[in-house]
């Protein structure tokens, strides 16, 4: 199969997926929830191998301490992804108040530019968006992962889609 074919299906069925998540946000936080698990226990599968595969690195300890770590919290997330969707969620709501009141102070050293007003407006709704994901945590633990994915894979595969048209162009 040739690259722009590939791009397109790929595209296509990442559209999908995004409109399915977004027709079920509920099932796809959870979904979000499990894959995250999954891949903390792979992750921390692979740091605990590294630690004990590699007695001559300095870091050793360090990669045994975080493997344990990823792996306790996979198995958090994996045994109870309700409470995990819970989880991820304040930290998608402190990541939006640390991203906003990042984009803010940014602004403000860049008063005298034109980009002022566009930093400042997009930190202010960053803020804005981590405010109301916190004060509402358990409503928003039950679609925000889920919409978010939807919209992260609808975009990526509209890009997609309009990488394998071009290419296919040319």
């Amino acid at each position: 199969m040739k690259l722009p074919i590939l791009f397109i299906v790929a595209g296509v069925l990442m559209v999908v997926g995004g409109i399915l998540a977004l027709a079920n946000p509920f099932a796809a936080s959870i979904t979000v929830t499990t894959l995250v698990g999954i891949f903390l226990l792979i992750g921390g599968a692979g740091q605990m191998w590294a630690a004990y595969s590699t007695p001559e690195d300095d870091h050793r300890l360090w990669h045994g301490i975080l493997g344990l770590l990823s792996l306790v919290l996979g198995v958090m997330l994996m045994a109870n992804p309700l409470a995990g969707t819970l989880s991820l969620t304040l930290i998608v709501g402190l990541l939006f108040l640390l991203n906003g009141a990042g984009r803010m102070i940014v602004a403000l050293r860049l008063r005298e530019t034109r980009y002022y007003w566009l930093l400042l407006i997009s930190g202010a709704l960053s803020l804005l968006i981590g405010f109301l994901v916190l004060a509402n945590i358990a409503t928003a633990a039950t679609w925000l992962l889920g919409f978010l994915l939807g919209i992260q894979l609808m975009t990526e595969g509209a890009v997609l889609l309009a990488l394998g048209l071009l290419a296919r162009q040319r």
